[in-house]
């Protein structure tokens, strides 16, 4: 047995709607009035009815963490700021020097990294016992008494 499909029209669909909401019709007087199921009706209701149950997210802050969202604000909003004054100054000492500070900082005056005192290639003066001894690295590179030849290592 096949059922055929009617088609209601959005006048009679919000007549009926209008009547279930003002308590004259409950939901099976309706459905039978238009020769319908329930179910289509309660379809016009969530369509055309006033009454629509909202299905948002209800976040629910107590007093404390009201506070500590405004004190984080606050913060945020600060750093904002600090971080705006802090462009605004290497702008300016971009145009002074003529250089970009982003792009060159931590670099030495050549484009290398910028060499320390305790690294190997430089010098180091060691004065634990008073005397000062000359090394020229870290390594177990020394300078021998005789002639300033490097000792071998040993193996």
């Amino acid at each position: 047995m096949e059922r055929a499909q009617r088609r209601y029209s959005p006048e009679l669909k919000q007549r009926i709607v209008e009547e279930v909401e003002a308590g004259h019709l409950s939901l099976r007087e309706a459905a039978r009035e238009v020769q319908a199921s329930v179910t289509i009706i309660q379809k016009w209701l969530d369509e055309f009815g006033r009454y629509k149950p909202k299905r948002d997210v209800v976040e629910v802050v107590m007093k404390s963490e009201q506070v500590r969202i405004a004190a984080l604000e606050r913060a945020l909003a600060e750093a904002h700021l600090q971080l705006q004054v802090y462009d605004t100054l290497i702008a300016q000492a971009n145009k002074h020097y003529k250089t970009d500070l982003k792009k060159s900082f931590g670099t030495g005056p050549r484009g290398s990294a910028a060499t320390t005192s305790g690294s190997p290639s430089a010098p180091s003066v060691r004065s634990s016992d008073g005397r000062g001894t000359r090394t020229t690295s870290a390594t177990s590179e020394r300078t021998s008494p005789r002639a300033g030849h490097p000792k071998r290592p040993s193996r």
